[in-house]
């Protein structure tokens, strides 16, 4: 009697210890899910804190950057009003046609590395100014003649005419040298200096050597009137542009 009853009591506990294992088990499974899930929600925690992290660091860099941008073009544009007003005070070696003399003035910013090398660059420069200066007087001069003389366009007298002027100031502008020149004394917001020069070309220089130039030719030297040539150049060359001188004292009498 008892060994019957022993016998399902023992099937009995075999059957709980396998629930109570089964059950165990899945509990375990089932925290180790939420671990993982845990781990996981922690990781990409990280991730969004590291993007988070990294946006804000461009755009406080952006920002940066804007505000080193502004900050520049600011201080630039002091250096500009600055420059502008030292140049309206002073404007070195500025020089303006006169009854006796063609000028040009340039300018020209460098490095100070670059200082052995500017003056002969600033000088070219200038002297080109003053090229085209010296050719539109002149063609105005040829002009200006021929429209009084009976001659044919395009005749050999206007082409010889044409091409000494054009050899005698092309000759004169390469000897030019300069009559003033400066630099500024600090460097500007881009570290760079400014060096200004002037040169100039006497009128009647200009005007005799042509005619010198033109009366070689025999052929022509019998038609050639030089008295009318030389009253037609002094006209044109004596109406010098008075106008930048006067828009520069207007402006400088402004900011006084």
């Amino acid at each position: 009697m008892s060994l019957i009853v022993a016998m399902p009591v023992q099937a009995q506990s075999r059957k709980e210890k396998k629930a109570a294992e089964k059950a165990n088990w899945e509990m375990e499974q089932q925290q180790k899910r939420e671990e993982a899930q845990l781990r996981h929600e922690i990781e990409m925690q990280k991730l969004r804190d590291a993007q988070a992290e990294s946006q804000a660091a461009k755009e406080a860099a952006k920002q940066e950057a804007a505000e080193r941008a502004a900050a520049k073009k600011q201080a630039e544009a002091e250096a500009a009003e600055r420059a502008k007003m030292t140049a309206v005070a002073e404007m070195p070696c500025q020089s303006y046609d006169d009854e006796d003399w063609f000028y040009a003035t340039g300018a020209r910013r460098f490095e100070m590395n670059r200082i052995s090398t500017t003056p002969a660059a600033l000088l070219r420069s200038t002297q080109r100014q003053l090229l085209d200066k010296l050719k539109g007087k002149y063609k105005q001069v040829t002009r200006d003649y021929f429209d009084q003389m009976d001659t044919e366009e395009g005749s050999y007298e206007r082409e010889h005419i044409e091409s000494a002027g054009e050899k005698v100031i092309n000759q004169l502008v390469n000897e030019t040298h300069e009559v003033c020149r400066k630099q500024s004394a600090y460097p500007d917001a881009e570290g760079k200096y400014t060096m200004y020069m002037s040169i100039r070309i006497s009128k009647k220089e200009v005007i005799e050597k042509v005619i010198d130039e033109i009366s070689e030719d025999q052929q022509l030297k019998v038609r050639f009137n030089e008295k009318k040539f030389r009253e037609d150049a002094f006209k044109v060359f004596e109406e010098f542009d008075k106008s930048a001188k006067e828009q520069y004292n207007n402006f400088v009498e402004g900011v006084q």
